[in-house]
């Protein structure tokens, strides 16, 4: 209902699709690695307003994008947080496997 894909070649490296979110079409230029990643996107975008507007029982799609947004937008956030801090081990890690290595 929500999710379409329309794809013309272009004459350099990207591609013209069109996806449909909260029933309105939206043309994009991707490359071709983009493609999939764009499509899953729009799925994942359309299956949070089907949820949300089920959940809330919010007809505006204004309102269930911007609730949409907040949601993704929390969860990239928490992603990059633990990324951080999964970094920091790593070099603290290194730090101390590199110590080790200059005693020998």
């Amino acid at each position: 209902m929500f999710s379409t894909l329309e794809q013309r070649p272009l004459v350099n490296d990207t591609i013209s699709i069109k996806v449909n979110i909260a029933n309105r079409s939206y043309p994009l230029k991707v490359t071709a690695d983009q493609e999939e990643a764009m499509l899953n996107a729009v799925t994942l975008v359309n299956d949070r307003l089907k949820e949300y507007e089920t959940a809330y029982a919010v007809r505006d799609h204004q309102d269930l994008l911007a609730m949409c947004a907040l949601q993704l937008a929390s969860e990239l956030l928490g992603v990059h947080v633990v990324q951080e801090n999964r970094e920091a081990e790593i070099h603290s890690e290194l730090e101390v496997l590199s110590e080790l290595v200059k005693k020998f």
